[in-house]
């Protein structure tokens, strides 16, 4: 819920309206996930075909804005390269805040990169994300599903938009 991607971070008001109220949790504004590789992950080539590669990435984010305000993620993905272009195959991790634990698991993505002169420039990377564990005051979260964006903000990190359906 880049999936990731990777989500954290909301304030403890937000928190307490939510609990109050649980439909609202959906009409919350997004949230801004503030990420870092853990390691140094590479693309891994499968070996079958020119460009065709596996990529399994690590990462922790702080979470500001939205149900999640002030949370802290951990997770992991695996994608598929092809050349410029990938498809996320797997996401999972776990938000936490004092209160309340969250989880994710699958979802879709796709990941483009920029080329310019044989080198990588950037990317860009957008899909959805389903929470199937949330508790505490993030309890109405659980089944939610998410739609994201991501973006490179620097070596190793990004960020990731993320908006409840």
């Amino acid at each position: 819920m880049p999936s990731f991607l990777h989500l954290s971070g909301f304030a403890a008001a937000a928190l307490g309206l939510v609990a109050l109220a649980p439909n609202s949790v959906a009409q919350e504004a997004s949230s801004v996930w503030t990420c870092q590789d853990i390691g140094a992950p590479q693309p891994e080539p499968v070996g079958d075909r020119e460009g065709h590669s596996i990529f399994v990435g690590f990462f922790s984010c702080r979470i500001a804005g939205g149900p999640l305000d002030g949370a802290v993620a951990t997770g992991t993905d695996i994608w598929e390269g092809d050349g410029p272009k990938s498809n996320r195959l797997s996401s999972q991790g776990v938000i936490r805040k004092p209160g309340a634990v969250a989880a994710w698991s699958g979802g879709t993505g796709t990941n483009v990169f920029n080329i310019t002169d044989g080198k990588v420039t950037g990317w860009a990377a957008s899909g959805t994300g389903k929470n199937v564990l949330a508790t505490g005051v993030w309890a109405p979260l659980s089944g939610k599903t998410d739609t994201w964006t991501a973006k490179p903000t620097g070596p190793g990190q990004f960020t990731v938009e993320q908006k409840f359906d």
